[in-house]
């Protein structure tokens, strides 16, 4: 993806993420960015197409994730619990390439998170995304085969700010 495209797809998002104080950005030394994981609230209450992705104008493989994760969205009420209504969303998360295989995306994804207080309510292979002629659209290179739909009641949350 070019930067052209990542900002006509994720500039609502981004936008909506920054109103949350629930993101993480890692710094290097210099100040420039090494690692990010947008975080967003949503509500059960919220017009679905809140949480959308746009894909207006972009090319088969981007429109083609993008249909994905937005039906990701689409299907999260259906499958949480009833008694939820609120959920802090991890949006994005990206690493720079210089910063792989570091640890930074785990730490990010785990903080305060533990096998046994997180419940996986559904996984989404992204070998299911592929174009017109079969060919699967997303091949990342840091291993990850699927999105997963986590969940963890907030009173479950260690180190919370009153």
């Amino acid at each position: 993806m070019t930067p052209e495209m990542c900002q006509s797809v994720f500039t609502t998002t981004v936008t909506r993420c920054l109103n949350f104080p629930f993101s993480t950005v890692v710094l290097q030394e210099n100040g420039q960015l090494a690692a990010c994981l947008l975080a967003s609230v949503w509500n059960r209450k919220d017009p679905l197409n809140n949480a959308d992705f746009d894909s207006e104008g972009v090319p088969e493989n981007l429109r083609l994730f993008v249909k994905f994760i937005n039906d990701a969205h689409s299907n999260f009420w259906k499958i949480a619990p009833p008694g939820t209504n609120s959920v802090i969303h991890r949006e994005i998360g990206s690493v720079a390439p210089e910063f792989t295989r570091l640890g930074i995306a785990t730490k990010m994804v785990t903080t305060n998170l533990t096998k046994t207080n997180l419940k996986c309510l559904k996984e989404l292979p992204y070998s299911a995304i592929v174009d017109s002629n079969g060919n699967e659209v997303l091949k990342l290179d840091d291993g990850t085969t699927a999105l997963r739909l986590n969940f963890k009641p907030i009173e479950e949350f260690e180190n919370l700010p009153d």
